[in-house]
């Protein structure tokens, strides 16, 4: 007969078994896997297109791509950064990489998005890193004191670019996954879990990047697929850049931690992922405090974010 004790010990082990392996998971992903970014590296000269990649994660991200031997297609808004961006590329080696670009401003609507990609129109994408978007810094402002104009254009810059970008680039895609798997990577942000008081608009179009995420690569790779186009959202938290002058520390790691991070993390087969495992270990922490306590601490965080930023306006 099982006595008390060895059933709850059976029970014990019962319930243990979904941590061990997500500890064991979590050991594997950050520590033990290699890197499939070469998968990317197929057909006729295979290109990633980062858009948002003169500043920040954007910019590292794609010299970490151009080292790796990848064309690049950069998105920017400004001509004279993104000379400079394409000068410090070409100073990094002598490879005979094709770096191409295109300028808009995604905080506007209105943008042609046919015509914005027509010159690239035959280049065989497959990787594409949607970095743009922000939150224009930390303010004290509520909803009720921004300009409709504000909220348009943090919207228009954090989803809506990416979205309609993504859209005019699909039957590309499509065309470049014939011949091998091509990735499509949304920047996100781990405020879209915890809407932070005062950039909840931030927060909110994370959060329907995520969404769309799930979305479409539902689309391509169940309902008529695969069409071997995969779609991952990338959870992001504190980096150190110049949109984000946090001192760099274990959790907040500069923009060249993070892109390395971001490299060593595409192809896991996750269609959510922290980059950077200190990320990830803090995103377990907020699942098991709970919103009251995560949504208390994170309100006293941001008043000291706002002086933060206040100070070095």
């Amino acid at each position: 007969m099982v006595s008390v004790a060895d059933a709850l010990a059976v029970l014990g082990v019962i319930l243990s078994l979904p941590y061990l392996y997500r500890f064991t998971y979590f050991i594997w992903l950050y520590f033990l896997r290699p890197t499939k970014i070469h998968h990317y590296l197929h057909g006729d000269a295979p290109y990633a297109f980062v858009t948002g990649a003169t500043d920040g994660i954007g910019k590292a991200t794609a010299a970490e791509l151009y080292d790796r031997g990848f064309n690049l297609i950069l998105h920017g808004r400004n001509e004279k950064k993104m000379q400079k961006v394409i000068g410090e590329l070409r100073a990094r080696g002598n490879r005979n990489a094709d770096i191409q670009y295109v300028l808009a401003d995604a905080t506007k609507s209105g943008h042609d998005f046919e015509k914005l990609i027509a010159p690239f129109k035959e280049l065989n994408i497959t990787l594409v890193i949607h970095n743009v978007g922000g939150s224009n810094g930390v303010q004290p402002e509520r909803l009720d004191e921004r300009p409709e104009d504000y909220i348009h254009s943090l919207v228009h810059w954090n989803a809506l670019f990416p979205l309609l970008l993504t859209r005019v680039l699909l039957p590309q895609l499509r065309r470049s996954a014939k011949h091998g798997p091509v990735l499509v990577q949304f920047v996100g942000s781990l405020a879209g879990d915890i809407s932070p008081p005062r950039l909840s608009i931030y927060a909110a179009s994370k959060r329907f990047l995520e969404a769309l995420t799930r979305g479409l690569d539902n689309d391509e790779h169940y309902f008529d697929g695969p069409t071997g186009v995969r779609f991952t959202y990338l959870a992001v938290g504190p980096v150190n850049s110049a949109s984000m002058p946090q001192k760099p520390s274990l959790n907040t790691p500069t923009s060249e931690q993070f892109a390395k991070a971001i490299i060593a993390r595409t192809g896991c087969g996750l269609r959510r992922v922290a980059p950077y495992a200190m990320h990830a270990i803090s995103q377990v922490v907020v699942e098991a405090l709970g919103q009251r306590t995560v949504d208390y601490y994170t309100a006293e965080e941001m008043k000291t974010l706002i002086k933060t930023y206040q100070k070095s306006a």
